[in-house]
């Protein structure tokens, strides 16, 4: 190998075209990224020791990432998503919808909305287990 392993030796990049100078790989092999990095490199070279600049962190939250996490945290269960599906949408996003809408028809507080809301998403959920309670018996039948 033409350099070290350590990521304290040069950079990736330097270590990838070490890799493809010395033959260690194949030219098809070389990474989609090489020809991304070469066409447009950064300002200032990628290394483990580079200093960073001391910018303040901002905090990114959604208005409905509150009600998401209160929501999770008052769930003992949350069904599982299958995500090959994509028109189906997940417990939290029934629920989200549910919530925004009662908000905007009946205008309550958030504590109000998300009680509410709450009331009936677990009697959709109850609906559902007994449909899908039904479609069994019938199915075995």
């Amino acid at each position: 190998m033409a350099q070290s392993r350590l990521e304290k030796i040069g950079t990736v990049y330097s270590r990838t075209i070490a890799l493809l100078k010395g033959k260690a790989m194949k030219e098809e092999d070389k990474p989609l990224w090489l020809a991304i990095y070469e066409a447009f490199p950064p300002k200032y070279e990628p290394r483990f020791d580079r200093r960073l600049p001391k910018k303040p962190i901002k905090p990114i939250f959604y208005e409905e990432d509150i009600i998401r996490a209160r929501f999770h945290k008052d769930q003992s269960f949350i069904p599982a998503t299958n995500l090959a599906r994509e028109n189906v949408n997940s417990s939290t996003q029934n629920f989200l919808s549910i919530y925004k809408t009662i908000q905007k028809q009946e205008r309550l507080s958030e504590d109000n909305a998300y009680e509410r809301a709450m009331q009936q998403y677990t009697l959709q959920l109850e609906m559902q287990k007994e449909l899908s309670r039904e479609e069994n018996k019938l199915s075995t039948s």
